[in-house]
């Protein structure tokens, strides 16, 4: 299967995108064989993982604006700039969390 350089950032977001919400809803989906230990309110591994996703979206921003096409372009900053800034918050938030229920 070939790929063509300007399907390449939006094919990355869709992807980043999927596995951000797999693991937000990863102990949710899978409670007993979870890799997550959200029981003990460790949220270390969850960040770890946002983590890699947010550098991610950037990548997927640089891709998108060193195409040609100025639609891909767009797309490529609109999306992949809202979807760092809101991963950015969420990570935030769940540090602030991890920090309070550490003993």
């Amino acid at each position: 299967m070939n790929m063509n350089k300007e399907s390449k950032p939006i094919i990355l977001t869709v992807l980043l995108l999927i596995a951000t919400f797999f693991v937000v809803f990863a102990n949710w989906l899978f409670p007993q064989n979870s890799i997550f230990p959200n029981r003990s309110g460790d949220l270390t591994i969850t960040l770890w993982l946002l983590s890699v996703i947010d550098i991610g979206f950037i990548v997927a921003l640089i891709l998108g604006i060193r195409t040609k096409k100025p639609s891909i372009i767009w797309f490529s900053i609109i999306s992949n700039g809202m979807f760092f800034i809101l991963l950015s918050a969420v990570m935030l938030l769940l540090a602030i969390a991890n920090g309070i229920s550490e003993p």
